[in-house]
């Protein structure tokens, strides 16, 4: 077999495989694309040469490379839930038989079922999993099975494995006896970007409060519809995204609001930055999560921010933010009636978002993180 192992002094090459691709601004694009867009481009900034696989659904011809960074599209079955298992062995196989990297690194706890693949090449993996993955609503009972096999494969394959927060760290341990390492998420800070684009929605900054995300049972959209529904104000409440493999449960959504509520669908780039730059509140009902893209984008916007009170959403917002009861809609509609009587209150909790994002969740620490991990893996 041939020899992968790196003349000394050279960073490695480094693949992701797992998310739908990148650029992470085409329709069906979620936090796990931002996620990917600011670690690889990053990276490449670095000196490391880093592709990023695609799926041709996504992205049939990407224009690479796309900020230093290599785009290679694949196919996939189409049907939901198949994506991941068709496309992941397929771009496994790619990376060892073309050779593109020296170490893998899987986005998401399903990948891990092909880690016996990587593993034949002498390839070191790397895993990044968000959270109890089966929990997840939106999920089968054969889907729940494989993600719990993919789940043990990983803790049994791969090389190095981390989580974006200790909650999970600590349920993992519970269940396989091994700690995984926790590496978060971080926010992009950008420039203010203006407000111009919110006319067209038929809000005025500051004037409407904002969900972003995709629309899956697991967000928790329902308590947040059900709650405003009872809530006695004339702001607009925002809810950006969309799902299409699962339209029926957008349908209800839709089905069970007040004219305050906008479905904008998918929204990208400068329009997405406007939104979470001049909502009043961020509202995160999600009954699971990990270290949330969105929530931690509005937060680093300087946004008031309230969130269902899991673990996990709890620890990204520590103090600087506000969690009702876990899954209690009538405690959802009470903060938010309160909060919204008290403006100097929403004034303060933004500030202390924005802080807590510069302290913790900074993209520069967690690539830090990153290059010791690929370090340990034997790589100079």
């Amino acid at each position: 077999m041939e020899n992968h192992h790196h003349k000394p002094g050279r960073k490695p090459r480094l693949a992701f495989i797992g998310a739908k691709g990148l650029p992470p601004d085409m329709p069906g694009a979620g936090g796990g694309e931002r996620e990917i867009d600011a670690k690889a481009r990053r990276l490449a900034q670095r000196g490391y040469e880093v592709t990023v696989y695609c799926r041709w659904s996504y992205n049939r011809h990407p224009v690479t490379p796309y900020h230093g960074v290599r785009l290679i599209s694949l196919p996939s079955l189409q049907k939901a839930g198949l994506q991941m298992l068709s496309h992941t062995p397929l771009a496994t196989m790619h990376a060892i038989i073309n050779n593109t990297a020296d170490i893998i690194n899987y986005h998401g706890m399903g990948n891990a079922l092909f880690l016996p693949l990587a593993r034949l090449s002498r390839k070191p993996t790397l895993v990044y999993m968000d959270g109890i993955d089966w929990e997840r609503p939106k999920w089968g009972r054969m889907a729940r099975i494989l993600l719990k096999q993919a789940a043990a494969a990983a803790f049994r394959w791969a090389d190095a494995l981390y989580v974006d927060n200790q909650v999970s760290q600590q349920e993992f341990a519970k269940i396989f006896g091994k700690s995984p390492q926790v590496i978060t998420l971080a926010a992009e800070k950008w420039p203010p970007p203006g407000d111009y684009m919110l006319g067209q929605f038929g809000i005025a900054p500051g004037g409407y409060n904002l969900f972003v995300g995709m629309l899956h049972p697991d967000k928790g959209v329902h308590l947040l519809l059900e709650a405003y529904a009872k809530l006695d104000v004339d702001i607009p409440l925002v809810i950006v995204g969309d799902n299409p493999d699962d339209p029926t449960y957008v349908c209800s959504l839709k089905d069970n609001c007040d004219h305050r509520v906008k479905f904008l669908g998918y929204q990208y780039g400068l329009a997405a930055r406007q939104l979470f730059a001049n909502c009043l509140i961020y509202i995160q009902p999600s009954i699971m999560e990990g270290n949330s893209p969105a929530l931690m984008s509005a937060m680093a916007c300087g946004r008031c921010v309230v969130v269902n009170g899991i673990p996990q959403n709890r620890e990204t917002i520590g103090d600087a933010g506000v969690a009702f009861e876990q899954g209690n809609v009538a405690d959802l509609r009470k903060k938010l009636q309160d909060l919204l009587t008290d403006h100097g209150r929403i004034a303060t909790l933004g500030l202390l978002a924005r802080q807590r994002i510069a302290d913790v969740y900074d993209w520069e620490k967690v690539i830090n993180e990153l290059e010791e991990v690929y370090a340990r893996l034997g790589i100079p």
